[in-house]
C-alpha cells in the first residue's frame, strides 16, 4: 500500500469515517496481525513501543511532533486502556506505511488457495438388484424402474426409491436382495418394502430383502443411515452394522459405522433401541448415544439433532476435533485431506454451515478458528 493510501484509512479509522469494508481491513489487521504479538510484551516494553510509535503516527500522519504523557506510579506502570487504543492505532499506520497492506495480501492469498474449489455432494446412488442388474439412480427416469420377485421399483419426482409390495405377488418363492450404494459425495433416500423410510449417507451401503418375510426384519449397513422404522409390534426390525445389532420395533435412529471411524455410535431420536454384541447387550432412550469401542458400550447424553446434521443438510460440530471433522468433509466432497504437521495440540471446533455450500466455506470457517490453513490442489486439500 502507498504512503497517501495508508495515512487516508488510518485517519477516516481514526475519526470514524471508514466505510464497513475499510473498518473490516483494520480490525482484521489489529486482530490477526498485532495483538498475538503486543499482548507477549511486558508492560514497560508496551509503554516504551507506544511513546515510540506515536511520535511516528503524529510526524507522518498528522504533520507534527507531540509529547507522550503517560501516568506513572510509584511501582509499575499502569497500561490503560485509552493508551493501549492509541499504541495499536499508531501502530497500524507504522506497519501499513513499512508496506504490510494485510487485508489485499491476505484474500489474494486466500483466493489463490481456493481458486480451485471443491464443490459439494448430491443425491447419487446405485442400485444392485438380485439379478445383478446395476441402475444408476441419479441419471435414471422417473417412474418404475424395474420388477422383480413380486416387489415393484419406482423412482419418485424428488428421486425417492420405493420398493412396492405387488397385489398378488407370490410369497412362497425364496427371498431376494437388493443393495443401494452411495459414493463418496453422494446421499440417497429409500423407501424398504415394509414402509421403512431411510436415509443413506456419504459412502454408505445398505442390503435388505425384497420382502420380509418371518418374524425379523433383516437389514445390513455399512456406513451411516438414519432409519425411520415403520411400527410392527410382531415383526423386529433389526439392522446389522460391523460387530453390533439393533433391534426395534418402530423408532427413528442413526447409525454411524464407517470402517475409518475408530467407534460405531447409535443415536436414538425417538422411541427405543435395543443394542448387542458378542458380549452385552445395552437398550437407549431418546437423545441417547451408545458408543460402541471394541466389545464395549458406553452410553450418554447428547442432543440426537447433532447426530442427524447430514441428513437435514447441514455440518453441525460441537467440541469436534479436526480429524473426525475432516473424514466427514473427505467423505461429502469426495476429496483427500494431507496432512504435513500433526494435529493433536489443536483445539476442538464448534460451529454450523451448510453441507450445500462449496468447500471453502467450510475451510474458511476452520481456518478462523483454528491455527491451520489449506490448500486445494484438485481433489487433494493439503493442512497445514
Amino acid at each position: 500500500m502507498k504512503t497517501d493510501q495508508a495515512k487516508a484509512l488510518l485517519k477516516k479509522y481514526l475519526d470514524e469515517s471508514a466505510s464497513p469494508g475499510e473498518q473490516h481491513v483494520v480490525d482484521s489487521f489489529i486482530e490477526e496481525q498485532l495483538l498475538s504479538n503486543y499482548w507477549n510484551r511486558s508492560e514497560t516494553e508496551k509503554e516504551l513501543f507506544g511513546k515510540k510509535i506515536k511520535q511516528k503516527i503524529d510526524r507522518q500522519v498528522l504533520g507534527y511532533d507531540s509529547v507522550v504523557l503517560v501516568p506513572e506510579t510509584k511501582g509499575k506502570p499502569k497500561f490503560q486502556k485509552l493508551w493501549f487504543i492509541s499504541t495499536v492505532a499508531a501502530a497500524i499506520v507504522v506497519l501499513l506505511l513499512g508496506g504490510l497492506y494485510f487485508f489485499k495480501t491476505r484474500n489474494e492469498s486466500v483466493d489463490k488457495r481456493y481458486a480451485n474449489d471443491v464443490q459439494p455432494g448430491s443425491n447419487k446412488a446405485i442400485l444392485t438388484l438380485a439379478d445383478g442388474r446395476k441402475i444408476n439412480l441419479d441419471n435414471s427416469n422417473t417412474g418404475e424402474l424395474a420388477k422383480l420377485d413380486g416387489i415393484s421399483i419406482q423412482k419418485a419426482a424428488n428421486g425417492l426409491l420405493v420398493f412396492s409390495v405387488l397385489k398378488g405377488a407370490d410369497r412362497k418363492s425364496a427371498v431376494s436382495y437388493s443393495t443401494i450404494e452411495t459414493p463418496l459425495g453422494g446421499q440417497y433416500q429409500v423407501n424398504l418394502p415394509d414402509g421403512t423410510k431411510v436415509w443413506l449417507n456419504a459412502g454408505s451401503k445398505l442390503k435388505f430383502p425384497n420382502r420380509f418375510d418371518g418374524l425379523k426384519r433383516n437389514v445390513e449397513l455399512n456406513g451411516e443411515a438414519y432409519f425411520e422404522v415403520a411400527k410392527d409390534k410382531v415383526h423386529a426390525f433389526l439392522v446389522n452394522s460391523g460387530s453390533q445389532e439393533v433391534e426395534v420395533l418402530g423408532t427413528h435412529f442413526n447409525i454411524n459405522s464407517y470402517s475409518n471411524e475408530p467407534v460405531i455410535k447409535t443415536t436414538l431420536l425417538e422411541g427405543s433401541v435395543k443394542l448387542r454384541n458378542a458380549d452385552t447387550e445395552k437398550i437407549i432412550a431418546p437423545n441417547e448415544q451408545a458408543i460402541l469401542t471394541g466389545n464395549n458400550f458406553d452410553v450418554k447424553q447428547v442432543d440426537a439433532s447433532t447426530a442427524i446434521d447430514w441428513k437435514n443438510g447441514e455440518f453441525r460440530f460441537k467440541d469436534e476435533g479436526l480429524k473426525s471433522i475432516l473424514r466427514k468433509l473427505s467423505r461429502w466432497y469426495g476429496v483427500d485431506f494431507v496432512l504435513e504437521n500433526r494435529l493433536d495440540n489443536l483445539p476442538s471446533f464448534s460451529g454450523s454451515v451448510s453441507r450445500f455450500d462449496q468447500i471453502s466455506v467450510v475451510l474458511k470457517m476452520l481456518e478462523e478458528t483454528g491455527n491451520i490453513k489449506f490448500y486445494i490442489n484438485g481433489k487433494v486439500i493439503t493442512v497445514k
